[in-house]
């Protein structure tokens, strides 16, 4: 498995490289985005993280490109940020199609990067959005195991209306120390709208 790093400090790129070589990445690091840019087709990395510290507008001509499937691939491609995000630019990762992004690389946050790359990043709140009433729906996770979510909304009203399968195409997976952008489906919903099961596909 290939990950491309890009990353324009030393600290940084030591500990993600040390990070992924333990996972069994064979890393190619860069500094200069848009050279990396340049070369992606050639290193079809099964993965790119990208720090968006480094280059906090060039992630996004970045993600754009690679998520057009132009290259023939769709590598995940994961943020590192010093800090928080901010709304704007979370939205905007969203929209993207970025698969995670991550704030620390100590060990907590570098275990976060290899959850988001596992697939088993464990949240604390789920956020996504009801398609027929456009309704932001907030909510806390008490469960995530083998890709079900079990899902408690603030506002149980806020759900009423979705209905077993119905997928949620934009959904947000966030924790302490990362995000994750998933896609799902209802599996199941109380009759009271206070729990429901959600399958992430």
């Amino acid at each position: 498995m290939k990950a491309l790093l890009i990353a324009d400090d030393d600290d940084v790129i030591k500990k993600i490289q040390t990070a992924l070589s333990d996972d069994g990445f064979d890393v190619i690091t860069y500094r200069w985005l848009l050279k990396a840019l340049d070369n992606i087709e050639e290193i079809s990395p099964e993965a790119i993280i990208v720090s968006a510290s480094s280059y906090p507008r060039h992630w996004k001509t970045l993600a754009q490109f690679v998520k057009s499937e132009i290259t023939g691939f769709v590598p995940k491609i994961i943020l590192y940020s010093e800090r928080d995000f901010s709304e704007e630019d979370i939205k905007k990762s969203e929209i993207l199609g970025i698969d995670g992004i991550f704030y620390s690389v100590e060990s907590e946050g570098l275990k976060e990067l290899a959850d988001i790359l596992s697939g088993n990043n464990k949240p604390v709140s789920l956020i996504f959005t009801n398609k027929e009433s456009g309704a932001f729906i907030t909510g806390r996770v008490l469960k995530f195991e083998k890709h079900i979510v079990s899902f408690i909304p603030d506002l149980p009203s806020l759900v009423s209306s979705l209905k077993t399968d119905e997928e949620i195409t934009h959904a947000t997976i966030k924790n302490k120390n990362s995000i994750q952008y998933i896609k799902a489906k209802i599996l199941s919903k109380s009759e009271d709208n206070k729990k429901l099961e959600i399958q992430v596909i």
